[in-house]
């Protein structure tokens, strides 16, 4: 049974906005079945659909390998938590396996629903020849560390998408825009690092996946970052959001972590 999902809602104001705008926030979708989280998204009549990165599966290892060798102590933990991971799902006959099937489903429904802008993960190193294709045939716009212009519901705004393997001086071009702007990065621990200073008004994020168990309001555990995470989910900062995530990947239970849609409303201050 898949945990249960919600919608999680938050207000930003700006005096860079001439219109309202409803965003979508939807990360972590890693190929598994988030029909329940596209009925709560279409719910709530997103002018935009913004997608932060770990859509699909497509993971050779390289952003592991980077990792193990920053920090051996902390891979040696999570490598020890994936065999942990295997010992249950055989045991208990557990099966969530990743189906590329359910992103493409999720993405093409929600692009009827309005224009979605999608961004990169650590679990997307390589696309497939198959998932530019399917972009390309729903008008979905792909942002590799790249960003575009556009007009939603009357309102022009500026969406940037800043992967993973990240270009560092994408957040500056993109601050030196003119109007309202938004950074879809999949890891909150770059918005210290690249982001804070920066004259953008949204970020957004996901990856933590809520830290999978949360104890008194946090989250305990973050694959970058290990240890209750600072930025698990939420609004933080009044302009970086973090999304709990759409999926569980592992064998092991979300404990008082629900699944979740993002809605933001943008409003002119």
């Amino acid at each position: 049974m898949k945990p249960r999902s919600v919608t999680a809602e938050y207000e930003i104001k700006s005096n860079k906005l001439k219109k309202p705008v409803t965003v979508g926030l939807i990360s972590d979708l890693h190929e598994r079945d988030a029909d329940d989280i596209f009925a709560l998204l279409k719910g709530a009549e997103p002018d935009l659909i913004a997608v932060a990165g770990d859509s699909f599966e497509r993971y050779s290892g390289k952003y592991l390998e980077a990792r193990r060798r920053q920090n051996p102590v902390k891979s040696a933990c999570f490598v020890a938590a994936y065999h942990i991971d295997r010992a249950i799902r055989f045991i208990f006959r557990v099966n969530n396996s990743p189906l590329p099937e359910n992103s493409y489903r999720f993405l093409r429904r929600s692009a009827r629903l309005a224009p979605v802008f999608l961004s990169l993960g650590n679990h997307e190193e390589e696309l497939l020849g198959e998932d530019m294709d399917f972009f390309a045939a729903n008008g979905i716009t792909l942002l590799d560390n790249s960003y575009v212009k556009t007009v939603v519901n009357g309102q022009e705004l500026i969406i940037g998408g800043l992967s993973t393997e990240y270009d560092e001086d994408l957040p500056e071009r993109l601050s030196r825009e003119n109007g309202f702007k938004i950074m879809l990065c999949h890891h909150p621990e770059y918005y210290e690092r690249l982001l804070k200073d920066k004259d953008i008004d949204l970020i957004l994020s996901g990856h933590n996946h809520g830290g999978q168990f949360r104890i008194f309001g946090k989250g305990l555990l973050s694959s970058s970052t290990g240890l209750f995470p600072k930025y698990d989910r939420g609004l933080f900062d009044g302009r970086l959001v973090v999304s709990a995530g759409c999926a569980n990947t592992t064998a092991i239970p979300r404990f008082f972590n629900p699944r979740e849609a993002v809605i933001i409303r943008l409003l002119p201050d």
